[in-house]
């Protein structure tokens, strides 16, 4: 293999393919090989045993699998073209070899005329004659269809093998259920939904995007949250609704909880009129708080505190034996590492968490399991009726003298409508407490080794969005050379984005930052310069939440010669976390 090549893994369909593998050198090797071929759906056959009792134990333990064959002669290289399938004029499909060492000269000659015939090859410890090689590969045993294969490329099978094993140890433990749950609630929308558009190319383009099909290397992540009107959508932007709201659970949802989603959870249900009518959903169901109608009507976030006024009798009544209290937290950019002491004490504490989609993971694994949690289902097409639906919940909890704890992303004032919920809860006789949180505005340049502000390079920071109200694009700054600007909400609509800077006469070649994941163990930070950033977003997918940063300070810290950007190389990515991730001390002293 030549130095810096990467290999191409491929999950490969040989159903119905004619298998060849020579030699039983290793008979557990050839057992294992050809138990996994049969499982592929391809047929096995055994040539060139070493001995007449490697054939005898292969016959005893294959006996009942009619897709297993073993030949006792020894092998020719007209075996290569004559065991295979009439449908390729019985040129076998793939072949494996496992012989002594000492047979090189054979191992040599099999893999040469293989090349010729262009038949993959694999010889057991010899990489230079082979063409492919199998990886240590996890199956899920319930069928759901999960697999998950991990390779060092030579550096160790060993390793390989543990890594395998401590990636699988670390899924959730219904996990076979949630892949289950997602495909089955997957087919089922795409029949109901989509049956009648199917067939035309515009569907099938949306749903490549929205992350369905078999290239799972290559979908256009940017486009998952792209810009959908809300109170205007099309025919077919209603039938896709359930589909791209799916598509969102798997992304933000934490894994545990997607084998409980179901297709009621799932967008709103048009009537024939074209009016809405929506019913509450919640990943883990509560006794204590059955979910409630919302309120819809267009623009319905003006409308927000005349539409939630409506409590039950029984709501009241909780209400004088004990006050409610709501608290508006932020959780930071996503490090457990970078929670506010006086943000775990609240997430411990409440009685019932409304999270946005984008809170990560690890810190809603940190919330008791005995809270109440509900997810914003704040999907492209839904952001007000799903703004609604948070101030809806939160007010109920509130009426029936439960501690509500409305945990945000960053910080609850720097585009997270901290500021309209404040309001509106405070109009309706509950004063939120607010807790800052790091803004992903700010220590995302610090994790990127970005200075926001240096003598010399930047001497202001403006924190900007890319997406106004209703998806409108913000007003535009003025281009400031000396200013490190950071674009929040921007990377799924960067075309538009970096064409109204250009306009506005921004610098095209002035250093760009793509920062994802920021402070998570698989943050990505890719440097480009503000006139690639389109064509990089298209090329790189999406890494979501993620932000854009533009200014002088974004290389500040780099080496210029590693960086060397060009019309050749037009970005360069760096991958992972460098600082902590977990927090060093006992969390039980928050309570359980």
């Amino acid at each position: 293999m030549l130095k810096d090549t990467v290999p191409l893994i491929a999950s490969l369909n040989g159903e119905n393919e004619a298998h060849l593998l020579v030699g039983t050198h290793s008979l557990n090797l050839t057992t294992s090989r050809a138990t996994a071929i049969v499982k592929s759906g391809a047929f096995a056959t055994i040539v060139g045993v070493s001995k007449q009792s490697d054939a005898d134990a292969l016959r005893k333990r294959f006996v009942d699998e009619p897709r297993i064959s073993v030949l006792e002669d020894d092998f020719q290289l007209h075996h290569l073209t004559t065991l295979g399938r009439p449908l390729v004029a019985k040129v076998v499909e793939r072949v494996f070899v496992n012989l002594a060492q000492d047979q090189a000269l054979l191992m040599q000659s099999i893999y040469q005329q293989c090349v010729k015939l262009r038949i993959p090859i694999n010889t057991s410890q010899r990489p230079e004659f082979s063409t492919f090689s199998p990886i240590s590969t996890y199956t899920d045993p319930a069928n759901s269809g999960l697999q998950i294969a991990v390779t060092t490329n030579g550096q160790g099978c060993l390793l390989a093998n543990r890594i395998k094993r401590e990636i699988v140890s670390s899924l959730p433990s219904n996990i076979s259920k949630a892949v289950i749950n997602m495909g089955q609630l997957r087919d089922r929308i795409i029949y109901e939904d989509s049956n009648s558009l199917i067939s035309t190319y515009y569907l099938n383009k949306d749903l490549q995007e929205l992350g369905y099909g078999l290239d799972e290397d290559s979908w256009d992540s940017h486009k998952l949250n792209k810009l959908v009107h809300e109170f205007s959508m099309s025919d077919a932007e209603k039938r896709l609704k359930r589909t791209r709201w799916l598509s969102q659970v798997m992304q933000y949802f934490p894994l545990s909880q997607l084998a409980d989603v179901s297709i009621d959870q799932l967008a709103d249900k048009y009537s024939s009129s074209g009016n809405v009518v929506t019913s509450g959903s919640r990943l883990e169901p509560s006794s204590t708080n059955k979910a409630k109608a919302i309120p819809e009507a267009e623009g319905a976030s003006k409308n927000s505190s005349k539409a939630s006024t409506s409590v039950s009798e029984r709501s009241v009544s909780d209400q004088q034996q004990r006050t409610g209290s709501i608290s508006l937290v932020g959780s930071g950019p996503g490090s457990i590492s970078m929670l506010t002491l006086g943000a775990l004490t609240e997430i411990k504490t409440a009685d019932l968490i409304l999270a946005d989609k984008l809170v990560p993971e690890t810190v809603l694994a940190l919330i008791p399991k005995r809270t109440e949690v509900f997810i914003a289902r704040k999907f492209p097409g839904n952001a007000e009726r799903a703004q609604q639906e948070l101030l809806t919940k939160g007010l109920a909890g509130l009426q029936e003298g439960r501690k509500v704890v409305r945990l945000k992303q960053g910080d609850p004032y720097i585009f997270g409508r901290g500021g309209e919920e404040f309001l509106f809860f405070s109009e309706h006789g509950y004063v939120p407490q607010v807790l800052p949180g790091l803004s992903s505005a700010l220590t995302s340049t610090v994790v990127a080794k970005i200075p926001a502000t240096q003598r010399d390079v930047a001497d202001q920071v403006l924190i900007c969005t890319g997406t106004g109200r209703k998806g409108a694009l913000p007003q535009i700054p003025e281009y400031v050379s000396t200013r490190t600007t950071v674009f929040l909400m921007a990377l799924h609509r960067s075309d538009v984005l970096v064409e109204a800077l250009l306009h506005q006469g921004w610098d095209p070649e002035v250093p760009a930052a793509i920062i994802e994941r920021a402070s998570c163990p698989d943050q990505r930070i890719t440097r480009t310069l503000l006139k690639y950033v389109p064509e990089v977003v298209n090329e790189i997918g999406s890494r979501p939440p993620g932000l854009l940063v533009v200014g002088k300070a974004v290389e500040a810290l780099i080496d210029q010669e590693k960086l060397n950007l060009s019309e050749s190389t037009k970005f360069r990515i760096e991958e992972g976390f460098e600082g902590p991730t977990d927090i060093p001390f006992d969390l039980s002293m928050f309570g359980n």
